[in-house]
C-alpha cells in the first residue's frame, strides 16, 4: 500500500493505492496518528486506487473510525471501486463510514 494525504480547512483525505492489508499497520499507524490530531470536521479515505483490502485492514479503517467519531468527525470513504464497495458494505461499513 501507498498512502498520501491532502489537507484543506474542511478535510483531510488519505489516498490508499494498492493493495490495503495486514502488512500495512506499521504505515497505517502514521494516519492514525494524524487523525488523533486533526482538525477538520471530515475524515475521508480516497480507495479509488485500492485494489484489495482484507480483514485487518478494515480492521485498521475501524480503528480509525473510533478515533474519528471520539472528536465528532464525519466520516467518508470516497470513490471505492464498486468490488470494494460492495466488500465493505457487506462487513457493514455503511455503519461507519458514508460512502461517496
Amino acid at each position: 500500500m501507498q498512502v498520501s494525504v491532502r489537507a484543506t480547512p474542511e478535510q483531510r483525505e488519505f489516498f490508499i493505492k494498492g493493495d490495503f492489508t495486514t502488512q500495512d499497520e506499521k504505515l497505517f499507524f502514521d494516519v492514525f496518528v494524524q487523525i488523533r490530531s486533526m482538525t477538520e470536521p471530515q475524515l475521508a479515505f480516497n480507495l479509488s486506487q485500492c485494489t484489495f483490502i482484507d480483514s485487518a485492514a478494515m480492521g485498521m479503517l475501524v480503528v480509525a473510525c473510533e478515533e474519528a467519531a471520539k472528536r465528532n468527525v464525519f466520516r467518508l470513504i470516497h470513490q471505492a471501486p464498486p468490488e470494494l464497495e460492495k466488500v465493505l458494505r457487506s462487513a457493514g461499513f455503511d455503519k461507519f463510514y458514508a460512502f461517496q
